[in-house]
């Protein structure tokens, strides 16, 4: 019982684990250093795609696949409270964020401002698309998974999807709103332009063009901050492990068992009895007329034909004997008949004349 016990739980806590990523909505993502040339496909059940660029002189490639439906679960999503889409995108791209860690971590040399840098030099070279171009609407704001699959975005998409990378990373960020456009902060020891709000300050990062780094801002962008919204830090996990299944040592019984009281026997019913069936004689059985074997059964047509012939192989010698037969009686007859007789008295015949 214990046993079973133990396994229960540890399939829980492995169910546990797989059901805090299964809104990761990104099934496969790799980050390669260099160009790589394989593209992932698209299928009926999957959009495939590729994207490079360049950061510190090394290219870089990401390699991702989503599914379809999933891709089309986000269409009846509400779009209006920016915060939220941000936190929806720190899970649903958790694995892009674990990515980008792995990364960070095999280049120990990067600061911390690099490491910030190599995103945004990523999200920056997604090409600026306006909503009314890409969508049927002035403004349509994206989810950072829309934004990576529909290949761009205007400055609301990139920044959602900046903010949810960062977010997983554990830094702590803010919206900037300026007139007409909308930014991200990075709080933490850098240099250039930035924002004070409630004591803190959010260093300005451009999310569209290229080359901005963290504390440069456009002077597009312009001097006038409407509005700062704060989103509180909230790393992404690793990966979980296989869960360990651990099985205990079998309980060792005591010195003294405890005795085992025996359960009480209810007697059982006794059936009626049931009279003896008289026996039923068998009917005999008739035999049945075998039938002629057939094979065994002489062909009437063979017989004819046998005795046709055998017939034939006697009466031919018998005939020739009695041809031979007649023959040689008719030969006799015909010699009696050339022998002449001469009848004339022996005393009668003539004495020559001297």
């Amino acid at each position: 019982m214990l046993f079973r016990v133990l396994i229960t739980l540890s399939l829980s806590v492995s169910l546990i684990n797989i059901n805090a990523f299964a809104e990761d909505a990104l099934s496969d993502v790799r980050i390669v250093e260099g160009i790589n040339q394989f593209r992932p496909p698209n299928t009926r059940q999957t959009i495939g795609r590729r994207y490079v660029w360049n950061f510190k002189g090394k290219s870089y490639t990401i390699l991702m696949t989503i599914s379809v439906e999933k891709y089309n679960s986000y269409s009846g999503k509400e779009r209006y409270d920016i915060p939220k889409m941000v936190e929806e995108g720190r899970t649903a791209i958790g694995n892009l964020t674990r990515e980008f860690q792995r990364i960070i971590k095999q280049n120990q040399g990067w600061s911390r401002q690099d490491k910030v840098d190599y995103i945004l030099s990523f999200v920056q070279l997604l090409p600026y698309t306006l909503d009314d171009v890409t969508t049927s609407y002035d403004e349509f704001r994206r989810y950072a998974i829309e934004t990576l699959i529909e290949g761009g975005g205007d400055c609301e998409d990139t920044t959602i999807l900046v903010a949810s990378v960062l977010r997983g990373l554990g830094e702590s960020v803010a919206l900037i709103y300026t007139p007409g456009h909308i930014a991200l902060g990075v709080s933490g020891n850098f240099t250039g332009t930035a924002v004070n709000y409630q004591g803190r300050k959010y260093y300005y990062c451009e999310t569209t063009g290229t080359g901005w780094t963290v504390g440069v801002m456009p002077s597009a962008a312009g001097n006038t901050i409407e509005e700062v919204v704060p989103l509180s830090p909230s790393k992404v996990p690793p990966k979980p492990k296989t869960p360990e299944v651990t099985v205990p040592e079998p309980v060792k019984p005591s010195s003294e068992p405890t005795p085992v009281k025996p359960k009480p026997i209810e007697p059982k019913p006794e059936k009626p009895e049931q009279p003896e069936p008289k026996p039923i004689k068998p009917e005999p059985v008739k035999p049945k007329p075998e039938k002629a074997d057939d094979e065994n059964q002489p062909n009437p047509v063979g017989v004819i034909l046998a005795t046709l012939f055998l017939l034939i192989g006697i009466g031919i010698p018998v005939g020739i004997y009695l041809y031979n037969l007649i023959k040689e009686d008719n030969d006799d007859n015909d010699t009696d008949d050339d022998i002449f007789y001469d009848d004339t008295d022996s005393s009668s015949i003539g004495v020559l004349d001297e």
